[in-house]
Parts: structure tokens; sequence; C-alpha cells
């Protein structure tokens, strides 16, 4: 048999299995087939791989669902270049300016995955179970990269067979993309093969870093979803999609953390409310969304913080925990720390920090907001934060919001699921205070006047849900997406979006690797 070039560990079969946390892909080597896949060992391994390749992409899948949305687009308030980033939440992306090349290399995982369906779903060097349970991941990371695709590209190349020989070029498949609604076929059948592999077992077997059952059925729920809100579907979709959604809050074993900042805080890692999530750690060396991502786009710099201080005058550099020094790209809109979130919401403090500057007469002005939900930590010895933050692609609280969605669709009441994230974010004290103004259907009034990100409980279900998604993920890779779902109109409402470029076009390289394939229609 040829050989099968594997991009993976150098030495996978040696890797410690003591911990879930070691996901460790930087080192890169050809390993034969001939020396693979001889023991269980190896294959624990190459599922390791595996997962870690998979958050090597993060940034890109970042990349996909949030920044064309209405969060960003207000020029750096520290004066930094934006260069070409700019162009996403101006939706101004192009053929000649794809915002993001090669499908975000997520291709390339595919092929992996295709790889690792091929040789262990006849193998006989685990057990059923375990062979069920790799299984089960397999084709639910399948499922979840494809629908990335979908959701981007619409037509996009079907391929589930691994790339085998001498040379693996998964740009270049020479392959035609298929229509938008074999691509969601797949999807659906990936989802339900993963069903089959796990069965009943809703445990975290590897841990929360390793897909499961209930992240399954999680992503159900998303791809039933935009099924029939984007694919000529019907509610017999949305029924599915509540029903998996429902299966997540009885068999998961998840909870929504008392409070929000504890979440994402580093020493509270792999908490109750997480379903699945991307690792970063000084175990491996990964820093969140890979390598400085999160640091060049997102932290602002150490020098021009020294001009700016917090609302009572106290200067940033002197504030525990603001030793920071990076880049900002993706500048949050000035007014979204104000208009996002009433008083209150502890979510408002738990995303954001404003920025203010002193003026001469001794009182402060503010400026703009910065990233604050991922906070980093501080390595002993060290004097800037890394961000070795976990980075969540599931928790609980998307559970019972998808799942108000998908009540939203079909006309069922959404008080249970708005009111327990509510009063999750104000805390039972405030909000059990304050039912009036803030429990649902109350959220209403003038905080809503001249608001373009969201609108009061009158408006609708759908309306709700986009809000409280908002104020909940931002920085999550989800406010794009979320929009689409809901309808071309809330994205023509919400957005810069031009209704026929929806889609992301391909770049130019790939159009000319592949003749078979098409620019996305509208580029």
């Amino acid at each position: 048999m040829k050989k099968i070039f594997l991009t993976l560990i150098t030495a996978a079969a040696s890797l410690s299995f003591t911990s879930c946390d070691s996901l460790d892909i930087d080192s890169v080597s050809t390993i034969t087939d001939a020396g693979y896949w001889k023991s269980a060992d190896q294959i624990k391994a190459f599922n390791t791989g595996l997962h870690g390749l998979t958050r090597k992409y993060s940034y890109n899948m970042f990349m996909l669902g949030e920044p064309r949305a209405d969060i960003y687009g207000d020029i750096p308030f520290g004066g930094e270049a934006t260069q070409g980033v700019e162009r996403l939440p101006y939706n101004t992306i192009n053929a000649e300016f794809t915002g993001i090349s090669n499908f975000g290399n997520l291709y390339t995982v595919i092929n992996q995955i295709n790889l690792m369906i091929y040789k262990v779903k006849d193998t006989d060097l685990v057990d059923e179970s375990t062979r069920n349970y790799y299984l089960g991941e397999a084709y639910g990371l399948r499922a979840f990269l494809y629908f990335h695709l979908l959701r981007s590209w619409g037509d996009v190349i079907i391929t589930t067979e691994p790339t085998l020989g001498d040379q693996i070029d998964v740009n270049n498949l020479a392959k035609a993309a298929s229509p938008a609604s074999e691509v969601l076929d797949q999807i659906k059948k990936d989802i339900e093969s993963s069903e089959n592999a796990f069965g009943n077992d809703y445990s975290y077997k590897y841990g929360k870093y390793y897909w499961s059952k209930a992240a399954t059925q999680m992503l159900k729920g998303e791809v039933y979803m935009w099924s029939g809100s984007q694919m000529g579907g019907s509610n017999g979709d949305y029924t599915t999609a509540k029903a998996a959604l429902e299966s997540v809050k009885q068999n998961a074993e998840v909870s929504l953390e008392s409070e929000f900042t504890r979440v994402f805080a580093y020493d509270n890692k792999l908490n109750k409310e997480i379903i699945f999530a991307y690792h970063s750690g000084q175990d491996d060396d990964f820093l969140m969304w890979e390598g400085y991502n999160w640091r060049n786009n997102m932290v602002p710099q150490k020098e021009y913080m020294a001009n700016y201080c917090t609302e009572d005058g106290t200067p940033y550099l002197k504030v525990p925990g603001f030793n920071l020094n990076g880049l900002i790209r993706y500048q949050v809109n000035y007014d979204f720390y104000w208009k996002v979130y009433r008083d209150g919401d502890t979510r408002k403090e738990g995303t954001l920090s404003p920025i203010y500057k002193q003026l001469e007469n001794g009182t402060t002005e503010y400026v703009a907001p910065i990233a604050y939900k991922f906070r980093g930590m501080t390595l002993a010895g060290g004097d800037e934060r890394q961000w070795y933050d976990d980075y969540p692609i599931y928790r609980y609280a998307d559970c019972l919001l998808l799942l108000a969605q998908a009540k939203a669709f079909l006309g069922e009441d959404i008080s249970s699921e708005i009111n327990a994230i509510r009063e999750r974010a104000y805390g039972s004290e405030y909000f059990n205070a304050h039912k009036s103004e803030l429990a649902y259907p109350n959220d209403k009034g003038a905080f809503y006047t001249d608001n373009q990100y969201m609108v009061g409980d009158d408006k609708g279900a759908i309306e709700t849900v986009l809000k409280e998604r908002l104020r909940e993920f931002v920085f999550e890779g989800k406010r794009w997406y979320d929009l689409r779902c809901a309808g071309t109109d809330y994205v023509l409402k919400y957005t810069k979006a031009q209704k026929e470029r929806l889609l992301w076009p391909i770049n130019e390289s790939v159009l000319t690797n592949n003749t078979a394939l098409k620019q996305t229609p509208g580029y």
C-alpha cells in the first residue's frame, strides 16, 4: 500500500496519555503506513493530534463567525493600522481581498478526519466501545467543519475519503463543489453516524477538550435550525433541533456557572458550563487562537496605555492585571459598551473594559472599550500577560439560547431559557428585584431608543434571542452566524452586508489550482 502521510505530532506514539490537556501538534513529520496504526496507543495519539489540529484553526473559525457582524469597525483608539481586517465589519471583502483563504484550511483537518474514520472503523486494535467513541468524535468533528464551510461558502467540495499517496494537497482537490443542499445532507448524515456511534454514551470520556455526544447534539441543534431557516426546511427541522438541545439539558451534566466571569477564568477551566472547548496552556505552549492571534488583534499596546486611565483616574499601567501589550486591529465599536448592556448586567464588565483619559480639569472622559472576557495570566517572572485561556466552542448558556431560538421559530414560549440567562447575568437578587424591567418579556423601553444593536422584547422572540446571544457571546465567534440563521432581513438590518454577498469569496490561488471550482456568486 502507498505511504500515507500524516501531518501530526512528531512522536505520536510516545505521547503521555496521563493528561487530556496535551494536544501538541507543533512538530511536523511524516509517518508512513508501514509504521503506524499498529497499536491502541497510536490510535489514541492520532485522536489527540486530530483534536489539536482542529484547534489550530480556531482563529479562522472566529473570523468566519463574528467580525462581519456589528461588533467591530471603529478606528482603533490607539491608532493602530487595521491592516485590512476592517473589510470584515465593513463587508467590503471581494475576489481580490477575500478576508480568509484556502477555505480557512479546514480541509486539512477534514482530510485527517477521513483518515481516522478509514483506519478505525474496522480496526480490532481497540474494543468496540472505544472504537465507537472514536468514530462518534470523528463524524461529529467532520460535520462541525463542514457546517462552517456550508454557512460560509454554500457550495463546497465534499470529500469523505482520505487523500492517499506520496503527496497531500487538500487545496488542489481537482474536484467541483457540490450544491449546498448536498453539503447539508452530508452534514446530517455525519451527525447521524456520530449519534449512532456514541449511542447513549454522554460521558466526556477523554475530557471536554475532545468531541462528545453532547457536542454532537449541540451541533445538531444548530444544523437543523439552519436547515429550517436557510435551506427551505420546515417546522420539522426546528422540532428536531429542539429535541437535540433538550437532550443536552437532560443528559450532558452541565449547568450555568453562578457568575459569568467564572466561565472564562484561567483558574476555572473545564467548569460545569463547558461542553466543548479548545485547550490553551503551558503544557503544550499553545496560546488561544494559536500563536499571537489574540494578542495581535485584541490587546492594546503598552506604550500608549500610559496615556489612559480608569474612570476614577487610576493610570492603566498601575491597575493590577493590566500588564497588556499587543495590537488592536478589531476595535469594538466605541458605543457598544453603552448600547448593548443595561445597568446591572455583569456581562458588561465581564466582557469589556472601558478606557478613559484624564482631562485638564481633573475629570475623566470615556474613550473606547477593549476586550476583557479572556484575561490571560502572567507567568512567574514575566511582566506581560499571556493568553493561555481556553476558548469555548459550546457551553450550557449556548444550549439554553439555541433552545430558545428553536422555540421562537416554533412560536413557543421562550421565558424559561431567556430568564435563566438574565438571572445569571444580573445576579439573582438584582434580577428578582427588577423583574418588571428585566424578566422576559419586560426588557424594553427607552434603553432601546436609537439603539442600532438591538430592540426591546416587545419586537419579537427572535429579536430577543439575538439580543441575549449578542450580550452573552462577544468574542466567541457567533454573532454573524446568529444573524444569518435568523434570516437575511436581520443581517441587512444589523450589518453593512449586501444581500448578494452574504457568503465568502474564494481566493484566486485556489481557483487557479482547482479549475473545477467557480467563484462564489456575487463576487
